[in-house]
Formats: structure tokens, C-alpha cells, sequence
């Protein structure tokens, strides 16, 4: 009796924003072969599905290691599905005694992962603060700075970077479609040097678009899996004081010119997995039952992992 569990692993990085392995031919696409080899098709159908007349979903959006609930195969013409992302300036300790204001969506790092099918349309409602609708107590606007964000699963003005720029207090409604299965990265992006100062202080997640017919192995067969962890690889860039010790600001817009200069030198002072040190361990570590099939989707936004 095989008493191992099987893993699917994925991978999404600033570079890399596609799903690796080979464990997708594309749902929703036609298959046409001849002599040069094999060639995958769009269905005309879904493709020109009209945004008017798809059904509405509404994600719950949950936080990391875990995903919202999904099917894994697309139930009929494609959807449009609604997600709301709160931005929230927050301070964590992310291993002992190191203190870093994050740029957190939905109070999480890494962010959320919302998960579509190709040819879904995503409508987006980015808040910059946290608010009542995304399941905080009280509305509060108290950020400090202007935030986006940059789907690289999405085309055209930089991802919605362009068009999502919100101030604190603010929010805007994009909607897009997801034309390619993969996963990918999503991060803050407000231009300048503020693009890799929200990125490294937690502004990323990804988006899982999967193929309308689920994943497939290398060799055409469906895959199925029975649960599914989302890793987020975060580089931080801790500045410290004269006598070594870890310095700790007193907001967000406080530490930015300490942690660029740290940033100069595009060396790590700690690299850890979901935001902090310890965060997939103890009590809140993962768990699988022997025999399932896992697929594990990772995600570094900045640093080359």
C-alpha cells in the first residue's frame, strides 16, 4: 500500500509568473495536432462569452496558507467573480525583536489568493484602510501612504496599477479578465522607488487562474487535488541601530528611509515564509492525511528565491 502523499508544487515569482511543472493544458482550449506537433486553440465559445450575461460570484477571500473555496473545474460559461482586498499599515514582529511596518492586503502576508478560472472576469474592490466589509471591527482610514495594485495575471494599464492608485480612506473598482491559467504574482506598484518599498514590506500575493477543465499532468490526464497551501517567500530588509541592535520606527512612512538604505545592498536581513518566522509551525502547522494529493503554491515577489 503506497502510504505517501502526493504533492503538486507550484510556483509564482516577479519573473516567473506562470504555473510550473507541466500540470496544465489549457481548459477551456482545444487541442489541434499535426505534423510540427500539437497546438492549443481557444474555444470560441468561451472566448467571446459576453461580461453582460456571466453569473456573479462572491469570494470570500481567506488568509494564507489557505485558499477560498473554488471549484477546481469550471461549472458551465465563464464567471464574473467579485473579490474585495482591504490595504492595512500594520506592525509585526517578524522574528525576535526585528519590527517591521507592513503593507498587508487583507491585514495578511503574503496577501489572500483569490482563485478563478481562465476567461472569468475578477472585479476587484481595493480599499486603502480596513473596513467592515472585509471583516474588521471598525472602518478606519488611518493609513499613511497611497497604494494600488498590480495584477500580473491582468493586461493593460500596468496589471490595473494605473488604474487602482487609492488614497487612505479611498476606495476604486477594477475589473478585468483573466485571458491565462497560472499562477501569478499581484503587488503593490505606486511608481518610483515606492514600487519595491511596498513590495518588500509585504504589498504582494498571487492569483490562481486555473484551466476551465482543472489541471492536467504531463501527460493530458486530469489531477485532482484534495487540499492546497499557498507559501509566500518574503524578503525583509531590517535596518538596525549603533549598537546592532534591530531599529524600530514608529509608522510606515518612518522606516522607509532606513529600510532603503538597506535595500541598497540587495541583501536580506531575513527571508521567511507567510510574513513572519515561525508562521507555518506549532500550533498552525499544516497537515495532510496520508494518501491525499496536496498541491502547494509558492510565490516570492522581490528576491530571487
Amino acid at each position: 500500500m503506497d502510504t505517501r502523499s502526493k504533492y503538486l508544487v507550484v510556483s509564482g515569482s516577479m519573473l516567473r509568473s506562470v504555473l510550473a511543472v507541466a500540470l496544465m493544458m489549457g481548459a477551456g482550449m482545444c487541442a489541434a495536432g499535426d505534423a510540427s506537433g500539437w497546438k492549443i486553440l481557444p474555444d470560441p465559445e468561451i472566448v467571446n462569452f459576453k461580461r453582460a450575461d456571466a453569473e456573479i460570484i462572491t469570494q470570500t477571500l481567506v488568509a494564507p496558507p489557505f485558499l477560498p473555496e473554488h471549484t477546481q473545474v469550471a461549472n458551465g460559461p465563464p464567471k464574473l467573480v467579485k473579490i474585495r482586498m482591504d490595504i492595512v499599515e500594520r506592525e509585526v514582529e517578524i522574528a525576535p525583536g526585528a519590527f517591521v511596518w507592513q503593507m498587508a492586503f487583507n491585514n495578511s502576508v503574503p496577501g489572500p489568493v483569490p482563485v478563478v478560472h481562465q476567461f472569468d472576469w475578477v472585479e476587484l474592490t481595493l480599499y486603502n484602510g480596513a473596513s467592515k466589509e472585509a471583516g474588521f471591527t471598525v472602518n478606519d482610514g488611518s493609513n499613511m501612504m497611497l497604494h494600488n495594485v498590480d495584477f500580473h495575471a491582468s493586461t493593460g494599464a500596468l496589471g490595473g496599477g494605473g488604474l487602482t492608485k487609492v488614497n487612505p480612506g479611498q476606495e476604486v473598482v477594477l475589473t478585468w479578465r483573466a485571458l491565462r491559467s497560472g499562477l501569478f504574482v499581484y503587488h503593490c506598484a505606486p511608481g518610483g522607488v515606492m514600487v519595491p518599498y511596498h513590495v518588500v514590506t509585504g504589498g504582494n500575493g498571487a492569483l490562481l487562474v486555473l484551466p476551465r477543465e482543472g489541471l492536467r499532468d504531463g501527460y493530458g490526464n486530469p489531477v485532482r487535488y484534495d487540499r492546497a497551501f499557498y507559501f509566500g517567500e518574503q524578503d525583509y530588509y531590517v535596518p538596525k541601530n549603533p549598537d546592532g541592535t534591530w531599529k524600530r520606527s514608529t509608522s510606515f512612512a518612518d522606516q522607509m528611509g532606513d529600510m532603503l538604505t538597506v535595500m541598497d545592498d540587495l541583501v536580506p536581513t531575513h527571508i521567511v515564509f507567510n510574513g513572519k518566522t515561525g508562521a507555518l509551525t506549532s500550533d498552525i502547522r499544516l497537515e495532510a492525511r496520508v494518501g491525499e494529493t496536496i498541491l502547494m503554491l509558492h510565490s516570492q515577489a522581490n528576491y530571487p528565491s
